[in-house]
């Protein structure tokens, strides 16, 4: 509480006041710090101090007259309350929870590789790191967490569940989601790892002359990374080089800074890379760029999905709308808001959404008149591609690791033969046979459905006819989903060649030989920025 140096300088009712608002604070603090446990409020106006007199008088009765309410405990869930009211990003953050913030912006934290934002039914998925252990066990973008060990996440506020799924280095943690609308169940038991923030995992020239460019975050030290990269690959070799795609996928964003001074890099002095419009009125800023375009117009490609998010959006959405690169894939995750982090005097901290921001011509991701809306419709690309990845049979086929584990035991072979030469042995039959060995039994819904209906008319005793319609659409369907593994045998072929690859050689190999050379959305845009 801030007191003035010369008292003697107020009139007497002014002197009143003065020691009636000092005394008021005074009695405030010790009540609250021997009776609700060690939490400490500090207050800086009359106002608060009315609203502090009426809970600490309020929180002091409860705990005389009902001694099984813990005034700490009803602090925790007002608090709470408090922040439900605001936005799901928003949140009171404990002190481990905040060392571990903390942990994650110094270059590494140990946890299981996603990124996540809060659900109605508990944590939705809203990118997977690559390389960690979520995405060697098949978590998806999309899938909803309502489980952490025995945690239910429905039951505590979202940005506290976070932290569940951070620890220490291996040790296990249980969780289990929904997926497909909320109609599979799943369970995955996971070791959590030491992650370093690679922020660049892969960047290497394509056989068209195309600088191939891999980003997983927006972390401290992402800018710095990519100019020595574009050193390196592109200003040594500017005659060689014809185009330049930055792979945003599955991004989760980061930093605001980072995204800001990586949009520098690409785009002329003076246009806007983003604006940023607070929660107070007085403030609004715009950030420009401030040098010139390092690649002197270099055409330009950014492949982004429902993954991309944050300051990927900011990287994706000025470089689009200042005209300077087209988006290639899927719509962006639409988080059109700006987080800060408020450490407090007792070693904790709140994370407050405090702006929204917008592109060139005052474009929005989310609504600027709506205090409420926390999400909007995502930044939609210029070319839209969808990836078969996340299918259905592919997403049952990811989570049964069946995939990896062939790859582990015929990798040589593998190699030897790469899986897109007329030469190769048939690797998808193989496979298929390896699967059904170790009881791979894929369903697609339709199969499902038939299934269930045709038990409903036997148990009700339907005529023999609608039962021999409803059998004869349940067999067709088996035999369409026995299918599936000729259906995708290129992205079989291509996946098993990538994870033989990583196994022997590491990731930068695989992307170089089983991933740029197949992979669709990196295919269509080198056609456009090559004007085919």
């Amino acid at each position: 509480m801030s007191l003035p140096q010369n008292e003697h300088h107020l009139n007497p009712d002014q002197l009143k006041n003065h020691r009636r608002t000092m005394i008021w604070g005074m009695a405030i603090f010790f009540v609250l710090i021997f009776s609700v446990g060690g939490f400490s409020l500090y207050v800086f106006s009359d106002d608060s101090l009315s609203y502090s007199g009426d809970l600490v008088s309020s929180l002091r009765l409860i705990s005389m007259l009902n001694h099984g309410e813990s005034p700490t405990q009803m602090v925790r869930e007002a608090r709470e309350a408090v922040f439900d009211k605001l936005d799901r990003y928003s949140g009171y953050i404990e002190p481990r929870e905040l060392d571990r913030v903390t942990e994650e912006f110094s270059g590494s934290y140990g946890g299981i590789g996603i990124t996540i934002v809060g659900h109605e039914y508990g944590l939705m998925v809203m990118s997977v790191r690559e390389d960690g252990p979520a995405s060697r066990a098949g978590v998806r973008t999309g899938d909803i967490i309502i489980r952490v060990d025995s945690t239910d996440l429905r039951d505590i506020g979202s940005y506290r569940a976070t932290f569940l799924l951070r620890g220490e280095e291996g040790t296990g943690v249980d969780i289990t989601m929904v997926r497909n609308n909320l109609s599979d169940t799943l369970d995955f038991h996971l070791t959590r790892e030491k992650l370093r923030l690679i922020h660049i995992p892969y960047a290497g020239l394509t056989a068209r002359n195309t600088l191939y460019i891999r980003i997983l975050d927006f972390e401290s030290g992402l800018t710095s990374e990519l100019l020595d990269i574009l050193d390196t690959l592109y200003l040594n070799r500017k005659d060689s080089v014809k185009a330049l795609i930055l792979d945003l996928r599955g991004n989760p964003g980061g930093l605001l800074g980072e995204a800001i001074a990586c949009s520098n890099l690409f785009l002329k002095k003076g246009m806007l890379i983003v604006g940023v419009k607070g929660r107070s009125r007085w403030r609004v800023e715009e950030y420009r760029a401030t040098a010139k375009d390092i690649t002197g117009g270099l055409p330009m490609a950014i492949l982004v999905d429902r993954g991309s998010a944050s300051a990927s959006e900011i990287l994706a959405g000025a470089l689009k709308y200042a005209g300077r690169a087209i988006l290639v894939g899927d719509t962006t995750f639409g988080k059109g808001l700006v987080q800060e982090y408020h450490g407090l005097g007792d070693g904790s901290g709140v994370r407050l959404t405090t702006a929204r921001y917008y592109f060139e011509g005052k474009k929005f991701i989310n609504d600027p008149a709506d205090p409420k809306m926390d999400s909007g419709a995502g930044i939609p690309p210029d070319y839209y591609y969808h990836s078969n990845a996340t299918d259905k049979f592919l997403t049952w086929l990811e989570l049964s690791l069946l995939m990896r584990d062939f790859a582990l035991k015929h990798k040589d072979d593998i190699i030897k033969y790469s899986p897109f030469t007329t030469t190769a042995p048939s690797w998808v039959d193989k496979f298929t046979v390896y699967a059904g060995e170790n009881g791979f039994a894929y369903q697609s819904d339709l199969t499902t459905e038939a299934e269930f209906i045709r038990d409903e008319i036997v148990f009700k005793k339907y005529s023999d006819d609608a039962f021999r319609a409803i059998d004869n659409i349940y067999k067709i369907s088996q035999e369409e989903d026995s299918r599936q593994f000729q259906a995708y045998s290129d992205y079989i072929r291509q996946r098993l060649y990538q994870i033989a690859l990583e196994i022997e050689y590491g990731s930068a190999r695989a992307y170089r030989d089983a991933i740029i050379p197949y992979r669709r959305d990196i295919i269509l845009a080198e056609k456009i920025l090559h004007h085919d």
